[in-house]
């Protein structure tokens, strides 16, 4: 069960390395306003999104299973407390190593994600002003020819 929890862990690290790696590519594509690529990058998050949420759900049961617990109980479950209880001493220590590197990599998706929302949202305001700007303020009303 050891060895199934570090599988687990490790697919769960790979699918935020991939997330971090979309969030990068979304600030360049919102830096250099390629809308296209935002639309793509945004639908292939929603899709590593439910990605994370099944391996979460795995994890939760591998650890229901083995330590014969409830599920509210192996969702609060912290990965230090795990270390304690591994037998494989080095799976122990790799797992710490998830442990540190999961928590710097959900640190540097938080930036990452406060970082566009920030650009979304300065975008969003220029291109009212553009709009304010060319239309001098009245409204834009559609014409039929």
């Amino acid at each position: 069960m050891e060895e199934q929890l570090y599988s687990c862990l490790q697919f769960e690290q790979q699918l935020l390395q991939e997330m971090i790696r979309l969030a990068n590519k979304q600030q360049t594509a919102l830096v250099n306003y390629h809308i296209s690529e935002l639309s793509e990058i945004t639908s292939y998050q929603d899709a590593l999104i439910t990605h994370i949420r099944k391996a979460e759900e795995n994890r939760i049961v591998l650890l229901m299973r083995w330590l014969k617990i409830n599920r509210k109980e192996a969702s609060e479950l912290k990965l230090s407390d795990l270390e304690k209880i591994i037998v494989n001493q080095e799976i122990a220590t790799e797992m710490e190593q998830i442990r540190k590197s999961l928590s710097e990599m959900i640190e540097q998706l938080q930036n990452l994600n406060a970082t566009n929302r920030l650009l979304t949202n300065r975008a969003r305001t220029n291109i009212k002003e553009m709009i304010e700007y060319i239309t001098r303020g009245n409204s834009v009303c559609n014409m039929e020819v």
